[in-house]
């Protein structure tokens, strides 16, 4: 009764939440409402039917996980799940934590271990995390090729981030003890430069999880690359409905530019810390695409794209998290039987 009460109250508050986002960006929804009545129809029917669509490929990382451990699972809760795991994550600050913790509810109340739930989300977080930093890399490589090409100054940008990206690489190949000291060192320094005491607890807690998400990837290694590529899949059709978005407005662009756009847009919203995103992917998008040379197009393609891919998904995401958290379930039995072999693991 207590457990039934709990996931009407989260309910409740995923539902106000959303309710409330779109009651302070109202401005902007009803923008975009008047923004489609410029464009043609067809073309933003089919953006919107491949953006329903990439989320359709999205769920196919936890059917991979599952079907691994000897789960099945049908696509339209697959669906789902993905999508309201998703939606989760860019509506509020630190939405991973909150979509983390409902693949681990969604998956335990259907039979599954609470250790295998963990796997299934440590390896959906992982494998998104590695396709985004896959794009924003070809983000990156695409503007340093325009920035040579036409002499203008976006290479440099691009030069810096692959240099960054290349110091994270080499950090987090490093032994446990090495970033534990590296990170203390950084940690220290910082608190003297800002007269602060902080204790260690927060960093041990940071490199045990780089480590865990290092000996995971290590272990699973086919798993993995294979989720990676539905990951990149997935994204490259949001891509490509911002491509149909352009298109319905009468502009011409190349698939790899829009590409670029939504891989800086990415990386805007994984450290973005406003709900809903607070305009940032917007704004990123925007700022890409004009100088790639799409023009005052941006603004409306970017107002639209953000429409179907985030504002019109939260009210589905919310009825879905209803029926997957208040149906009635028969708990799934892994077809490898207790005391033998467990699920293989990729070499």
């Amino acid at each position: 009764m207590q457990q039934s009460r709990w996931k009407l109250a989260t309910s409740m508050l995923i539902s106000l939440g959303i309710l409330a986002l779109a009651f302070l960006n109202r401005g902007w929804i009803m923008e975009a409402f008047d923004l489609l009545r410029e464009a043609r129809p067809v073309w933003l029917i089919l953006a919107f039917a491949l953006i329903g669509l990439s989320y359709l490929v999205s769920s196919q990382v936890f059917n991979v996980v599952l079907r691994s451990l000897g789960y099945r699972m049908s696509l339209m809760r697959l669906w789902a799940t993905a999508l309201v795991a998703i939606v989760v994550s860019q509506s509020v600050p630190a939405g991973g934590v909150g979509s983390y913790a409902f693949l681990m509810s969604n998956f335990t109340r259907r039979g599954i271990s609470s250790g295998e739930a963990a796997l299934i989300a440590s390896l959906e977080t992982l494998s998104y995390a590695v396709s985004m930093l896959l794009i924003f890399t070809f983000s990156l490589f695409y503007l340093a090729g325009r920035g040579l090409a036409t002499g203008e100054s976006s290479y440099v940008a691009a030069i810096i981030g692959v240099a960054l990206i290349s110091t994270v690489a080499f950090v987090l190949t490093r032994s446990e003890a090495t970033m534990q000291r590296w990170l203390r060192g950084l940690k220290n320094g910082l608190a003297r430069l800002l007269g602060q005491r902080w204790g260690d607890g927060w960093m041990s807690r940071i490199v045990t999880d780089l480590t865990r998400g290092r000996a995971l990837l290590s272990s699973r290694r086919r798993d993995v690359a294979l989720l990676v590529i539905i990951q990149i899949t997935a994204l490259s059709g949001h891509s490509l409905a911002m491509l149909l978005v352009l298109h319905s407005l009468g502009v011409s662009t190349t698939f790899g530019a829009v590409m670029a756009a939504f891989g800086i847009a990415l990386i805007t919203s994984t450290f973005n810390v406003l709900p809903g995103g607070g305009g940032t992917v917007e704004a990123a998008l925007v700022a890409v695409l004009s100088q790639l040379g799409v023009g005052p197009a941006a603004v409306p393609a970017a107002i639209i794209f953000r429409l179907f891919n985030f504002w019109l998904a939260a009210p589905i995401a919310t009825a879905c998290y209803h029926w997957l958290m208040h149906e009635e379930v028969t708990p799934l039995v892994s077809r490898y039987r207790v005391g033998e072999a467990t699920a293989p693991h990729a070499e």
